[in-house]
């Protein structure tokens, strides 16, 4: 009942605009969970012009302007996951209908899911590959072959100055292994290395955690394990994810979803949450301010 009132709402609330974006969503519920189903992708087409000045890159998006894009046109789609601090899209690229080209604007970050291209970084043209990712890209995102990337604009991060446009290669993030279970006397037991985890019971809640770490903010990519349920915790920053594999249901304050993948979850700072893996799954994650500070002294799990 839950996921189909998500469906509807998100059906009714994301209205297409002149950036080709939707609106934000107002239902609480659509503040916290969007289904992959329930967001119509929207056909775009982009493709380069020549002037006396120079080339530029023409866009167009929506069903009838694609159609009448010239035929060396690069056709793809974009669905959109919008919420109340920041919002996730997600490109799907294929060799047979152009390629890639997307022109970049107010995304803070990109993540090659899947395929290779290139985009501007700090000025300079640089390639990218599966498993990289890159903080403030600008430019034009531009590939042959097929391609899925998906991409993050949030309302703020941690910066006090001007954000520094960075790539992240998948051979230099760091990797974690967590795993925590309660001990005899209640207190949680938890262990950070592969060789504790060998010991660890069948019930121990188990993560493997890629970190990309910018100058102002991180993205993150989550291997989680079969288990549940995990403690309820909260932070005191959203934080954006997109389900990539696996079947998980999720929890915060009354609010209770099965998400899977191709879904969008908005952990709200300040609201409790928790998790219960119902299949080995994955997500990427980033964070962003909330809409309000939190108390500092307000405790984060428990």
């Amino acid at each position: 009942m839950i996921r189909q009132a998500a469906y509807l709402s998100a059906a009714l609330t994301l209205a297409a605009c002149d950036s080709g974006q939707p609106t934000a969503p107002s239902n609480p519920l659509a503040e916290t969970f969007l289904s992959g189903d329930s967001i119509e992708p929207t056909p775009r087409a982009a493709w380069d012009v020549i002037t006396d000045t120079g080339s530029r890159t023409q866009r167009a998006w929506g069903q009838a302007a694609v159609d009448q894009a010239p035929a060396n046109a690069a056709r793809y789609t974009q669905k959109s996951f919008v919420f109340p601090t920041g919002s996730i899209r997600v490109l799907e690229f294929n060799k047979a209908n152009g390629g890639m080209i997307h022109v970049l604007t107010d995304e803070t970050t990109l993540y090659m899911m899947k395929g290779a291209g290139s985009v501007e970084v700090a000025g300079e043209t640089v390639s990218i590959h599966k498993g990289d990712a890159v903080s403030y890209p600008s430019g034009t995102l531009r590939g042959g072959d097929d391609a899925t990337v998906v991409l993050w604009t949030v309302t703020g991060t941690d910066s006090e100055g001007e954000p520094m446009p960075k790539v992240v290669r998948s051979a230099d993030t760091t990797f974690s292994q967590f795993g925590y279970w309660p001990g005899p006397d209640g207190d949680r037991i938890l262990v950070t290395t592969a060789e504790e985890l060998k010991d660890a019971p069948a019930n121990a809640i188990r993560l493997d955690m890629t970190n990309y770490t910018f100058d102002d903010n991180g993205l993150v990519v989550t291997e989680n394990y079969k288990s549940g349920p995990t403690n309820k915790t909260r932070g005191d920053r959203d934080a954006l994810l997109y389900i990539t594999s696996g079947k998980m249901r999720f929890f915060q304050d009354d609010i209770d979803v099965i998400a899977g993948p191709g879904d969008a979850i908005r952990e709200t700072a300040g609201r409790y949450h928790n998790w219960i893996r119902m299949e080995d799954s994955s997500f990427l994650g980033i964070g962003t301010k909330p809409l309000a500070p939190l108390a500092a002294d307000a405790p984060s799990d428990y």
